[in-house]
């Protein structure tokens, strides 16, 4: 099986595995116990948050552990609006659903919310950003990198616009973490989304940024853990996998840069080479190594990951959130792309162990897809 869909999920390192099988021999007490197992619990679980801490450059106590990336979101969003009732809320026009839908869900709660408009490299429109801003703006999410066309936003010049306008400014930074250097301070951010699966960790675990003094109204009750922003037990052997999975990500992070980049270029060139009419979508440069978002007009996304999926070549038509969706691509469209090509699209995201020989057999099999299923819709 060639294996091309990392964006979605990625397999667990065996690392990790071992981590978390420590975890759960010697570490299975409740951190919020006071008794010796729950003490012994709980110093692994704060030495996990400082540990990632300092990965992401922020301090330890403003680190909430949660299920996943998609918590993370919805925490940020309906969490902070709630500190401002019927506030405005600006999110940009291709944010992950998990931002783009927790935002526009409080539409009926007398929020106003404004989808920040992008360029056709899926870059936000600084000048738009800027005239949609009023009295009224209070949080502003700008994702860090796009899931299904990797581009990459200027946070930093986006933090400057908000500065001094006291706007809380969060950014889900899922797709960045692990991938590109993430640090809240140089960014400047006021909270900040991350997740686990994403970078060879298990899945149903993440963590959530907020910087010292911003306000949150907790989304679950009933405890006191995460110290009540988000109760409920802490997973100690997700998180602790986690943290494994960011550090092992981070001490490769340069060279799988490197590595990734020359395979996205291979995969491209061959692309073009071997097939007639396509459309690259996202910003050529400013992205992240690895994924590739291509219209294959005339190839309907559904026929083509059925047809490579038989050769056991896997990929995706954009957010895996979106399976077994038909339409069109939010973010396709918000970039310019025509509905009736935006429903051609496939997305490749290759991973650590992406080979050359891979790249090379997936887009045979890939032209002989595409070239028999536009025959067919002629």
């Amino acid at each position: 099986m060639i294996y091309l869909d990392h964006n979605a999920t990625t397999p667990v390192l065996p690392e990790v595995v071992e981590e978390m099988e420590s975890a759960m021999k010697d570490f299975w007490g409740n951190p919020s116990s006071t008794h010796a197992m729950g003490r012994k619990a709980y110093g692994k679980l704060e030495k996990a948050r400082e540990q990632l801490a300092q990965i992401l450059g922020a301090n330890a106590k403003e680190i909430f552990f949660t299920s996943g990336g998609t918590e993370a979101d919805n925490l940020a969003i309906a969490g902070i609006s709630k500190i401002f009732p019927e506030c405005e809320i600006c999110v940009s026009a291709i944010e992950h659903p998990a931002i783009y839908e927790a935002a526009h869900a409080l539409e009926s709660n007398g929020y106003t919310i404004n989808d920040i408009p992008v360029d056709t490299n899926g870059i936000i429109k600084l000048d738009s950003l800027q005239s949609l801003l009023t009295d009224k703006t209070k949080l502003v999410s700008v994702m860090l990198v796009n899931n299904e066309i990797g581009t990459i936003q200027p946070i930093e010049k986006i933090s400057l616009l908000l500065k001094n306008k006291k706007i809380v400014f969060h950014t889900d930074a899922v797709q960045a973490f692990g991938k590109i250097s993430v640090d809240v301070k140089k960014l400047g951010v006021d909270s900040l989304s991350i997740s686990s699966h994403k970078i060879y960790g298990p899945k149903g675990c993440g963590a959530f940024y907020l910087k010292h003094g911003i306000k949150i109204f907790p989304q679950t009750f009933g405890g006191n853990q995460e110290r009540g922003i988000r109760t409920g037990t802490e997973n100690l052997p997700a998180i602790l996998g986690f943290v494994k999975a960011a550090e092992l990500a981070i001490a490769k992070i340069n060279s799988e840069h490197d590595r990734l980049k020359s395979l996205s270029e291979l995969l491209f060139n061959e692309i073009s080479a071997k097939i007639e009419n396509i459309i690259l979508n996202g910003d050529v440069e400013n992205k992240i190594p690895g994924t590739l978002n291509i219209c294959f007009p005339a190839a309907e996304t559904e026929s083509l990951i059925a047809s490579l999926d038989q050769d056991g070549i896997c990929v995706s038509g954009g957010s895996a959130c979106s399976s077994g969706s038909i339409s069109a691509s939010r973010t396709l469209l918000s970039i310019g792309r025509r509905k009736v090509d935006a429903v051609c699209a496939i997305r490749f995201s290759l991973g650590n162990k992406t080979t050359k020989e891979e790249i090379v057999k997936t887009v045979e099999v890939l032209a002989k897809a595409v070239s028999r299923i536009r025959s067919v819709n002629r």
